[in-house]
Parts: structure tokens; sequence; C-alpha cells
């Protein structure tokens, strides 16, 4: 499976490893998401922290929903690497939140 970044918007299905690793490693997304994190960052504050509480909301439920999903799962099922860099992104956002002087 192809992650297609033009396509159609894909529900997230943490039990399809093949298109986890396929989002994981898609460079148009990553280079993306290095551009719109710049953008983001140059906003005044007061905005990134209403954009971002809410984002951290909707990031944490994602994180606890594959962490769900992956319960019963082998330890090398590798949709944990895909768990990790979420659990990472959480913690980012927090991060940045308390930089921004809010409460995480």
């Amino acid at each position: 499976m192809t992650y297609d970044p033009d396509g159609a918007p894909a529900a997230f299905d943490p039990t399809d490893p093949d298109a986890m690793d396929a989002w994981l490693n898609d460079s148009v997304v990553s280079a993306l998401h290095e551009d719109l994190g710049r953008q983001f960052r140059a906003l005044p504050p007061e905005q990134q922290l209403a954009e971002l509480v809410p984002e951290l909301e909707k990031a944490q439920a994602r994180f606890d929903h594959l962490a769900e999903v992956l319960a019963g799962a082998l330890a090398d099922d590798p949709r944990r690497f895909l768990l990790i860099t979420m659990g990472d992104q959480v913690e980012n956002m927090r991060a940045r939140i308390n930089e921004l002087g809010g409460s995480a």
C-alpha cells in the first residue's frame, strides 16, 4: 500500500499496519508538516494556544485509541512505532503549550 497525500482523505485506521507505515514514511507528508510547523510558530502566541489546545485533545484521543488497539498486539507489531511517534507528538504539543504560557 502507498500513501497518496493528494488523494481523498482516509479515515485513521490503526488496524492497518501498511497504511500506518506508508503515512509515517511519506516524504511529502514530512515536508508539509515541517512547512506548516514553521508557519504556525510564526503566529502570535494567543493564536497558537487557541489552536493547540483542541488539537492536543484530539491527538491524545487518537493516541489513546491506538494504545487500546495495540493492547493485545504482539510486542514486535510495527504499529508500535506509530504509537511512539504519536506519543512524542502529544508531548511536543504539551511542551509548546507550556512555552507559550498555557497549561497542558
